[in-house]
């Protein structure tokens, strides 16, 4: 299967000291791959990286065979590559659809953004959006009166408004309680399968990652140990000393 997101060699330093040495993998279109290792793995950097929001010291990062390393992360996004992190944060002055809207607004130009209020942008891409995550009823309710949980729906709604071909997401589950970690990833895996999209998320919540990843990559100190399908990673010696110790790993659910 060709490659989707490519990455060869990808190296950072921070005062001499390596955080990611010679890191090189490749995920297929439309995997759902979960990134794994412990804290100072290197993980935070690498998404930094593949967003466009650090720079790297060497290395390739390629998306369907066109360089990205280094572009700015706007450029990145134009790209195709589409992100959430781990603290939702959306524009809680303004409402649900305006936040929406503020996306198709932003990649206008300056001198459209400011000619044209929000209100005058097309609503329709931006309730089609907010239909896939569920909030098409809450459009025109005020962002700050969401729970976390549909606050973190609004955010993914946000990422996929811009129609990514990768989406990277940063601890996409962290404060939700299992049941809405469940429910959230299977809306992401459903997201994943309709429009044939990529997903690579780190994630702490070893359920999240055993029960969604269809491959884990684990990094230990810079550098990646493993990269296989779950239950390889599971029984992986290496793995277990690095960061999953003795304790049971949660079962893997069925696609």
């Amino acid at each position: 299967m060709t490659a989707h997101l490519s990455v060869r060699d990808l190296r950072k330093s921070y005062g001499g000291m390596p955080v990611l040495s010679e890191v090189g993998f490749d995920i297929p279109q439309g995997e759902i791959a979960a990134l794994i290792g412990p804290n100072g793995a290197g993980k935070s950097t690498l998404f930094s990286i593949l967003g466009g929001a650090l720079s790297a010291d060497g290395g390739s990062v390629l998306l369907d065979g066109a360089a990205i390393l280094g572009l700015a992360p706007e450029a990145v996004a134009k790209r195709g590559v589409g992100r959430t992190f781990q603290t939702s944060a959306p524009y809680r002055s303004l409402s649900v659809i305006e936040n929406l809207l503020t996306i198709a607004a932003g990649g206008a130009g300056f001198w459209a953004r400011l000619a044209r209020p929000l209100a005058a942008w097309p609503r329709q891409p931006a309730l089609a959006a907010l239909s896939e995550v569920g909030l098409a009823e809450m459009a025109d309710s005020p962002a700050r009166a969401l729970s976390y949980g549909d606050a973190k729906r609004l955010e993914l709604a946000m990422a996929l408004a811009r129609g990514p071909a990768l989406l990277l997401m940063d601890e996409p589950t962290a404060g939700m309680a299992p049941s809405e970690r469940a429910a959230f990833m299977d809306m992401v895996r459903e997201r994943s399968r309709a429009r044939g999209m990529t997903v690579l998320f780190t994630e702490h919540d070893m359920a999240t990652v055993f029960g969604f990843a269809t491959r884990i990559l684990v990094l230990d100190r810079g550098r990646l140990i493993a990269d296989d399908a779950p239950e390889a990673i599971r029984g992986d010696a290496l793995v277990r000393r690095a960061y999953l110790g003795s304790a049971p790993v949660p079962p893997t659910k069925p696609l």
